[in-house]
């Protein structure tokens, strides 16, 4: 995690190319296309992620390098003990309120990236786990910054963003982990003669 870009390089990239759209939200659209088993073709990725940031010239070599390289540690993170996944979020030395903010932005990603890798899926076809997962992501997104800046703000924070990351988690699992644990047919009983 230590060797990745970190989220002020990523929001100068993106900045200079031109990109209203926050690392936050580009990071949170593809965990919510890698939970939906989607997100791992380079190109395919790219587009969808200029195509979000309204950006037909695409990212930027340099800022789409940093984005594929979050996306490899966040395909590790759910595909390990999901220990691993990191949210690319501002680090704790920022304010309260930009930290929230891209937490909020984080989540609407994540949403948007859901809802592309899941097109065609019928809300009906999904868990009741995912469903509230969603919701909750949805109330998370619409988050509004705090008026204060104390320790309980910030522990709810903490506990929010652990709340998104096993969110994420838990709709990988069971849209990705387990459809590929299944196989594909039941094995046929040996014939008796």
């Amino acid at each position: 995690m230590s060797d990745l870009p970190d989220f002020e390089r990523l929001a100068q990239a993106a900045s200079a190319a031109g990109l209203a759209t926050s690392p936050s939200e580009l990071h949170g659209v593809i965990c919510g296309l890698l939970a939906t088993g989607h997100g791992q073709e380079d190109a395919t990725l790219l587009g969808i992620l200029s195509a979000h940031a309204e950006q037909p010239q695409g990212l930027g070599a340099d800022l789409g390098g940093d984005l594929m390289e979050w996306r490899d540690a966040a395909r590790e993170g759910f595909a390990g003990t999901g220990l691993e996944l990191v949210l690319l979020l501002p680090g704790d030395e920022e304010e309260l309120g930009l930290r929230v903010a891209a937490l909020g932005q984080w989540a609407e990603g994540f949403l948007v990236g859901f809802g592309t890798g899941a097109a065609g899926i019928n809300d009906s076809q999904l868990s009741p786990g995912v469903q509230e997962a969603l919701s909750d992501l949805s109330a998370i997104s619409q988050v509004s910054t705090p008026e204060d800046d104390d320790e309980e703000q910030e522990q709810l924070l903490e506990q929010v963003t652990e709340h998104c990351r096993v969110s994420a988690l838990m709709i990988y699992t069971d849209l990705v982990m387990k459809p590929a644990a299944k196989p594909d047919q039941a094995p046929s009983k040996p014939t008796r003669h």
